[in-house]
């Protein structure tokens, strides 16, 4: 299979680590900054793969099994979208899209291009997780009534300043979106992934330098009876 990696940032050696472990051959990379994709090339032992500073270029000039979309997380959908609509697999970091809109937008031009579109999250295959996933298929615990996820991260400002896309609403998303879509996605795997109603609160406590939320809870309802909450933020210290 030959594959083309989207994004030469800080996530982006995992997937070459795992094409590396799947006989994957990365043909080419794209980074909108051309200097950055050749030294991650060198620096990750993929010299041979082609260089591109544009995903369009790149997508109309290869022949491509899948692509991994590991870019800042604003332009996941844009780059999701324009991959289904070439009839193009891709494998894309979390967040798939930064609203539902898009994401719904995503998934109707995947289906329709017949392409397979998948998101990561690598958490579900931690062996805790597969444990309890399957202890759950085998009703050890009954009937569910409900459940909870809560993640406890701190982020300073040194981290907000790594990136400029960080703690922007249109590029990051907030701490919900960011640092704990991960503990969101397992509690709604075993929990019911068909929601009825969802509320809740976010706020800015901490990090007046960014524009989203450092903390937020919410209430899942779902369609099966269970409800769940989530606490999620950046602001607990260890």
């Amino acid at each position: 299979m030959k594959c083309a990696i989207i994004g030469c940032g800080r996530v982006a050696p995992s997937h070459v680590k795992a094409a590396n472990l799947n006989n994957i051959e990365i043909v080419a990379l794209c980074d909108i900054d051309y200097e950055k994709a050749v030294a991650f090339s060198k620096e990750n032992k993929v010299e041979n793969a082609r260089i591109y500073a544009d995903y369009k270029e790149m997508l109309q000039n290869e022949e491509l099994d899948f692509v991994s979309i590991a870019t800042v997380s604003g332009v996941h959908g844009e780059i999701a979208l324009y991959c289904a609509e070439q009839g193009v697999n891709f494998l894309v970091e979390k967040p798939m899209a930064m609203s539902i809109d898009e994401a719904d937008a995503v998934i109707a031009a995947a289906e329709k291009s017949g392409v397979i579109a998948g998101v990561c999250h690598q958490n579900r295959f931690n062996i805790a997780v597969q444990e309890l996933r399957t202890a759950l298929e085998r009703d050890r615990f009954g009937k569910l009534s409900h459940g909870s996820i809560h993640i406890r991260w701190f982020r300073d400002e040194s981290y907000y300043k790594q990136d400029d896309w960080r703690g922007k609403w249109e590029l990051d998303g907030g701490a919900l979106m960011n640092q704990c879509i991960h503990g969101i996605d397992l509690l709604r795997w075993m929990c019911g992934d068909s929601l009825k109603r969802v509320y809740g609160a976010t706020r800015r406590q901490y990090h007046p330098y960014i524009e989203a939320e450092d903390v937020g809870t919410a209430v899942f309802e779902f369609e099966n009876g269970v409800i769940a909450t989530v606490e999620g933020t950046v602001n607990v210290a260890g």
